[in-house]
């Protein structure tokens, strides 16, 4: 169902780009342009029908809903994007492992260390699911907006003359991160947690006890 409406999204968008190229024509075909917005319309419904479809099929499962509510209490991350993940999830061997999800998907760092590119910035391989990668970019470009705490990140590492795209892509790594952290203990995102190392909890044990 989701390849379905990756393959609608892409006709409506072609259909969008070829009626704003003939509106733009000197002689207008209001003919051909009822009929790309009659097919934009058509599309559009197709799309909430596939949606719809998607929403029930998720709710019959209560394991399925309730992966799907934690990983909406992620900022950036919306029920098309959660539903892509939760197949990802369901196919792979270690699915809440970060590093390897990255290397999935096509979003993780690779620095080159060989011939004349070993100058060349440090860049990620577009291998993977292309339509996974695209919801989870717009996800940081959403968060490096809304989100204060990445919207300061990306003001830090952009004057520290970090590339724009390279910080957008560190943003998506982070918030894969955050989603294979709420999967894999089954908890809702908490606004402002830090994490803790277990040494440290230990020493302040230690130090309590004594």
């Amino acid at each position: 169902m989701l390849a379905t409406r990756e393959q609608f999204i892409k006709q409506k968008t072609a259909q969008k780009n070829a009626l704003h190229a003939i509106k733009r024509k000197v002689v207008r075909t209001p003919l051909a342009e009822k009929l790309h917005e009659d097919g934009i319309f058509r599309l559009e419904e197709n799309i909430k029908a596939i949606e719809n479809e998607i929403e029930r099929l998720i709710d019959q499962d209560p394991t399925y809903k309730q992966m799907i509510g934690l990983l909406m209490s992620i900022p950036g991350i919306g029920f098309t994007l959660a539903s892509h993940l939760l197949i990802v999830f369901k196919s792979s061997p270690e699915p809440f492992n970060a590093r390897k999800m990255a290397a999935f998907i096509g979003i993780c760092p690779y620095q080159h260390r060989s011939g004349s590119s070993v100058n060349r910035p440090v860049s990620s391989r577009h291998y993977g699911p292309p339509g996974l990668r695209r919801l989870l970019y717009l996800a940081a470009m959403s968060v490096r907006m809304h989100n204060p705490y990445f919207r300061q990140y990306f003001a830090r590492k952009v004057l520290d003359g970090k590339p724009k795209k390279m910080v957008i892509n560190n943003i998506s790594n982070k918030l894969l991160r955050i989603v294979c952290a709420v999967a894999r203990t089954r908890t809702p995102f908490i606004p402002g947690y830090r994490s803790v190392h277990p040494r440290l909890l230990e020493y302040k044990r230690v130090l309590t006890m004594s």
